[in-house]
C-alpha cells in the first residue's frame, strides 16, 4: 500500500501522539512513534522517516534539542525535516532553552497543537507526489 510518507512522533504524551497517530494515519502517511529521543534516534536509522515531529521537553528539558543536533550531525539522518513541538516557554524549564546557538528544526509548533496544522505541516514536509502525479 502505498503512503504518503513516513512520519516519526518522538513525543513522550501517549495522549498527543495516539491523536496524532491516528489523524496522521487517516490522512495516508506511515506513522511511528517513540516516547524518547534515543528510541526515536534508533527508529530513524532504522527507517529514515520523511518527517520527524519531536517534543522538546521529554525525559530531560531539552531532550528534543539533543535529539534535533544528533540528527544534523549524522550524515544518514542529516536532512530530514524536523519539526519541533514545544510548550517550553511556559514551563519551568525555559531558561534551559538554547539561545546561544542555532537550533535544527524546520519548523516549532506551540503545544497544543490543532490536529488540523498537525496535517497541514506533514502534507508539506513529507508528502510524496502520487506515482501517478510523476
Amino acid at each position: 500500500m502505498t503512503t504518503k510518507g513516513d512520519v516519526l512522533i518522538v513525543d513522550d504524551d501517549p495522549d498527543l501522539c495516539a491523536a496524532m497517530h491516528t489523524a496522521l494515519q487517516a490522512d495516508g502517511f506511515s506513522v511511528r512513534t517513540a516516547s524518547q529521543g534515543s528510541l526515536g534516534l534508533k527508529m530513524m536509522r532504522e527507517k529514515r522517516p520523511s518527517l520527524v515531529f519531536l517534543d522538546i521537553i521529554m525525559r530531560m528539558p531539552t531532550e528534543g534539542v539533543w535529539v534535533s543536533e544528533e540528527i544534523a550531525d549524522d550524515p544518514e539522518l542529516r536532512g530530514i525535516p524536523v519539526v519541533m513541538l514545544t510548550s517550553i516557554v511556559d514551563s519551568e524549564y525555559a531558561g534551559h532553552f538554547p539561545t546561544d546557538r542555532p537550533l535544527h528544526a524546520d519548523m516549532f509548533l506551540d503545544k497544543p497543537v490543532p490536529l488540523s496544522r498537525i496535517l497541514e505541516v506533514a502534507n508539506r514536509f513529507a508528502a510524496q507526489p502520487s506515482p501517478a502525479a510523476s
